[in-house]
């Protein structure tokens, strides 16, 4: 379990900053709270955090619309990585596969599913009353604050730290940060290169997925 104070003393450590021990000033936990959101955001858009599935279920009549209805929860271009009927997977199938069917609109049992990549989720046949569930993506935006506790795998914690530590590093000790890029690289190629196991009553079946920083692996 690592909280953003931690990860903030980490990187002043690395800084010369702060000797172990030491407690953090509040200026400086301020500081380094607001850089290390700053850092999560950017690697939540290069899908370098990992990413931990949620299962959203509703019986459904039609195709699924997202941010709506029984499926409001979900935000309109949450990436959805698997669908299942009454507790069974279905397949998917691009949208050019999608518009190439020639019936799209008779109701039953759906085995097929496709996505808009935005709010429309494509059920084949279209759904009459069935149990779906969807498999998808959280993601991770910014720490709450300074002392929750999250769950991350081994090297994301030291990761942060260093990537905390070259940011600061111009206003702060500018004399490190050749160094620290030397090791913000070793870090980045470790957890870009992890492969996570089983995370949860789910496995992952997409290449490259991820766990999620902020709701945890466990």
């Amino acid at each position: 379990m690592t909280t953003a104070v931690e990860i903030v003393t980490d990187s002043m450590e690395w800084l010369n900053r702060l000797s172990p021990g030491e407690t953090l000033n509040a200026d400086d936990l301020a500081r380094g709270l607001s850089r290390l959101n700053t850092i999560i955001d950017k690697w939540s858009a290069k899908r370098a955090v990992l990413y931990k599935s949620a299962i959203t279920s509703a019986a459904q009549t039609g195709n699924i619309t997202l941010a709506a209805g029984s499926w409001a929860a979900i935000p309109v271009g949450t990436e959805i990585a698997s669908v299942s009927v009454d507790g069974l997977p279905i397949d998917q199938i691009t949208m050019t596969q999608y518009a190439e069917l020639s019936d799209v609109t008779t109701a039953g049992s759906p085995t097929l599913w496709a996505t808009d990549g935005l709010s429309a989720v494509y059920l084949v046949p279209v759904a009459n009353g069935q149990t779906v569930e969807l498999m998808h993506r959280t993601t991770a935006t910014s720490f709450a604050d300074t002392t929750t506790s999250y769950t991350m795998p081994p090297g994301y914690r030291a990761a942060l730290g260093v990537s905390l530590a070259c940011s600061l590093a111009p206003i702060i000790n500018p004399s490190m940060l050749a160094a620290l890029k030397m090791e913000e690289r070793s870090a980045m190629s470790g957890i870009q290169a992890f492969q996570p196991e089983i995370l949860d009553t789910y496995s992952y079946n997409v290449s490259g997925s991820r766990g999620n920083i902020l709701n945890g692996w466990v």
